[in-house]
């Protein structure tokens, strides 16, 4: 195969991404619901995330409006351009048209890809910025000299999109340092490199900093509250899913041809910053199985060459059974990883292949959680809204929402205005600190005659903080995740002591 097929394979994962935005049976997820909001207020630093994802929705929103589709359609124009990068990798590691076609073939074939492609979250940008990262240090570590600086403000990119990129860039230095491309440690390149990085990510620095590093606590939070102890191979089998069951043995060849580099620097450290990263991921015990998932478009890359020069040496017959092979890995698992199929079929369909894992503790649902978390939120909003009748014309001038999760404040957000109701709080990662402001100017027009309408919290907990509590109702969804499954509603008067006084005992990062 002379001629390249990346660019259809892009196409059609563009398109098949977007057909399931349209017409798929799933609403909003629940951290594009927070994602939302985060644009609404754009800033150089969120308690949970750096800014770069969140200024793409910024910028989308302004210029396409706030549909689904639209936002949808950067999350699957990143799965495509990650299938065109690979490619390119492919061709600059030696390979032909066969392998820069099965290299785009493998991303767009990765379930976890897949997935990532159908709603919008920094994990997508971070599925493109890695390879591309990996594209430019090829030429930086053979050619040296001022590329330094673009692979920095790439790498600045990386981080300023997701702060765990960091970890990345270390491992690709510490490859480096492990091959004869360490002279250029003598040049001034390398550093000023590493300060075009720095400069890249200073403003969310600075913000961290004015901030007290909230995202410090929100990592260990997350690792102690949120993510499930996993066994070693438990982690290492789930990359099986990461890469497509058909796909990952390319994968693997792909870090032994790496390895076998030698003599090619870059290659060589690239095969190196691999290894030490799912160590690290396997010695962390995290469920967060899927966070090499942008190393395998480099992997793909670096196999599908391996296996097109096996071909050449009269294995032929590799590449037929490669091109076809591959692709039904997603086919298998398509139900799980594409938003195009019945909820009760998902269900069905995920309990007879019992290999969906529970990614954070109390969190569990027949339907896997990336999809349980697209359900109902518009109803969600509705039913807020007819329990608000329970209040008089009077309190509803007074009255706050009060929801304990991210996504249910980013749903009374966006559905909330048109049904009539009053502005939200949260105390969930940075809705917490946007929140303070709106209660200082309640205290100060108010004096503790505050009525809250809240969601999630149960009576006996807010009767410490109101001495008149009533429940008027509940949000019921049968098919979500469990914790969204019923979440009281009541409405709660007369504040024992100022809630702003109160506010600090209620974050809750995680």
């Amino acid at each position: 195969m002379k001629k390249s097929w990346a660019w259809g394979i892009a196409a059609l994962a563009l398109a098949l991404e977007l057909v399931g935005a349209a017409f798929g049976p799933y609403g909003w997820f629940i951290d594009e619901l927070y994602y939302r909001a985060c644009a609404e207020r754009l800033d150089w630093g969120y308690v949970d995330h750096p800014p770069l994802s969140v200024a793409v929705l910024a910028a989308s929103r302004a210029l396409f409006g706030d549909s689904l589709l639209a936002m949808r359609f950067w999350p699957a124009l990143a799965l495509a351009t990650t299938a065109l990068v690979s490619s390119a990798l492919a061709r600059r590691l030696g390979g032909g048209g066969f392998a820069q076609t099965l290299a785009a073939l493998s991303v767009v074939s990765s379930p976890v890809a897949l997935l990532l492609g159908s709603f919008f979250s920094m994990n997508a940008l971070e599925l493109l910025l890695w390879p591309l990262c990996a594209l430019v240090f090829l030429q930086v570590l053979e050619r040296g000299g001022a590329l330094w600086l673009g692979f920095g403000a790439l790498l600045g990119l990386a981080v300023l999109n997701k702060h765990t990129s960091a970890v990345f860039g270390v491992a690709l230095l510490a490859g480096a340092l492990l091959t004869p491309a360490r002279w250029q440690l003598r040049t001034r390149w390398p550093w000023l490199g590493g300060l075009t990085a720095v400069l890249v990510i200073a403003p969310n620095l600075l913000w961290q900093q004015a901030h007290g590093w909230p995202s410090l606590e929100f990592y260990e939070q997350a690792q102690r509250l949120k993510n499930v102890y996993t066994p070693a191979f438990q982690i290492l089998a789930s990359q099986a899913l990461v890469a497509g069951p058909t796909a990952l043995p390319l994968a693997i060849a792909g870090v032994a041809a790496l390895l076998r580099e030698r003599a090619r620097a870059a290659s060589f450290a690239l095969g190196i910053a691999f290894l030490g990263l799912l160590a690290g991921l396997v010695l962390s015990h995290s469920s967060r199985f899927e966070r090499l998932v942008g190393y395998y478009p480099i992997l793909f890359a670096a196999g599908a060459v391996a296996l097109e020069r096996a071909a050449q040496q009269g294995r032929a017959w590799l590449r037929a059974l490669s091109l076809g092979l591959v692709p039904l890995g997603a086919v298998a698992l398509a139900p799980i990883s594409l938003p195009v199929f019945p909820v009760s079929l998902v269900q069905a369909y995920a309990a007879t292949l019992g290999i969906v894992p529970q990614i954070e503790k109390n969190r569990a649902s027949a339907l896997p959680q990336w999809f349980a978390d697209r359900l109902s939120w518009p109803e969600l909003a509705q039913e807020v809204a007819r329990a608000q009748q329970a209040l008089t014309s009077e309190e509803r001038k007074r009255a706050l929402l009060f929801a304990t999760s991210y996504g249910e404040a980013g749903a009374l957000e966006l559905w909330g205005p048109a049904l009539g109701l009053p502005p939200v709080l949260s105390n969930h990662n940075t809705y917490h600190l946007w929140s303070r402001s709106l209660l200082e100017q309640r205290e100060a027009q108010e004096a503790g005659a505050a009525v809250w309408i809240s969601l999630g919290v149960p009576p006996e907990r807010l009767a410490r903080w109101f001495e008149r509590v009533e429940p008027i109702g509940a949000f019921e969804c049968a098919d979500c995740i469990d914790w969204r499954r019923r979440r009281p509603i009541v409405v709660a008067r007369a504040p024992r002591v100022p809630l702003l006084q109160l506010w600090p005992e209620l974050k809750h990062f995680e």
